[in-house]
């Protein structure tokens, strides 16, 4: 493959002051990843890039990011990435194919063919690793060429402020997402509340449901809490799967919020409704055991004069009136 002329001092700082200006404005936690992954591989021109996580609970690595390849996934302490992250070292390899530590797995399912790597550990800001980042196949004006201690330093670069990206990603994530389900917690939902729905309420209106899982102390004492676990999860991944424009959360225990901008209390009940059917369908399986739930549903169309606090007062008030009336039902 032809490369491009490889960067001199005053091209490089170019490049760098680029890429800094366009993160500068990027917000999405995405798109810095890819601006991040494009600058290294610019910065030692090689072919492709990529940024591995290290999916500790999985027990696995796989790429937030990989140029011009999908998604990958490897098990933990595999290829190249394993060697990099389990021994914190950076690795420089221009024989891949000779070396036991490559995973040629992967060129086999691809196709593509590895000429040489470059791979060094991102880590958090207390030297912790976190992921790795992997350049691969050096380029230069004629074709294929060698990673050196040149391009060690350049990636450097990248390397670290993808990191830093990274960890104030997961610490974003541990302080406004549920662990268990997933869902945005207490303080995702008044982030969203306060950045998406509060600023346009008045003019399009919005609606709030509450709900929970009915007798679901019952759930727990007879399966078990880790039965009650997985029930939380399907929960959650069937009222997030059924709602089409809003959001859902986890707000404590068995109860979930959905908030629905731009939504009347009529359509807000009828959403409502289809959940609360579709719940009635589902069933959790847990060791061989088949375990159903009903739930119950409190409506309200948010009163833009109110706090969103009174509000939830007002939802939880028809939840309330849900459970003693019979349960597996909504109220609006």
């Amino acid at each position: 493959m032809q490369g491009k002329r490889p960067l001199d001092a005053e091209a490089l700082l170019e490049q760098i002051f680029y890429y800094m200006n366009q993160l500068v404005n990027e917000k999405d936690f995405k798109k810095t990843l890819m601006l991040l992954t494009d600058m290294g591989r610019t910065l030692v021109n090689s072919e492709r890039a990529s940024f591995w996580y290290w999916d500790k609970e999985k027990k696995q690595y796989w790429t937030l990011v990989a140029s011009d390849t999908k998604q990958l996934v490897v098990p933990e302490g595999s290829g190249i990435v394993g060697a990099t992250i389990t021994n914190n070292e950076i690795i420089v390899m221009n024989n891949p194919y000779e070396d036991p530590r490559f995973n040629s797995q992967v060129d086999k399912e691809t196709g593509f063919v590895t000429k040489s790597i470059l791979c060094m550990p991102v880590t958090n800001k207390n030297g912790e690793v976190i992921g790795a980042y992997q350049a691969i196949n050096k380029l230069d004006e004629n074709g294929e060429s060698n990673f050196d201690d040149v391009d060690v330093k350049r990636l450097t670069l990248a390397a670290a402020y993808s990191g830093k990206a990274l960890e104030s990603h997961l610490l974003y994530q541990a302080a406004h997402v549920d662990t268990l389900t997933g869902l945005r917690n207490r303080r995702g939902f008044y982030e969203y509340y306060n950045i998406d729905v509060a600023p346009a309420m008045k003019e399009t209106g919005a609606s709030l449901i509450i709900c929970d899982i009915d007798f679901f102390k019952k759930v727990n004492d007879t399966y078990g809490h880790n039965a009650g676990d997985a029930v939380l999860q399907m929960v959650g991944a069937s009222l997030k799967k059924g709602v089409q424009q809003g959001e859902v959360f986890r707000w404590g225990g068995e109860e979930f919020i959905i908030l629905l901008p731009g939504s009347t209390k009529d359509a807000a009940s009828m959403v409502a409704e289809t959940l609360r059917a579709t719940m009635e369908q589902k069933v959790c399986t847990f060791d061989d055991t088949d375990i159903r739930i009903t739930m119950s549903f409190g409506v309200n169309a948010l009163n833009p004069k109110d706090s969103i606090e009174a509000n939830i007062e007002v939802a939880d008030a028809k939840l309330y009136e849900a459970k003693t009336s019979g349960r597996n039902r909504v109220v609006s």
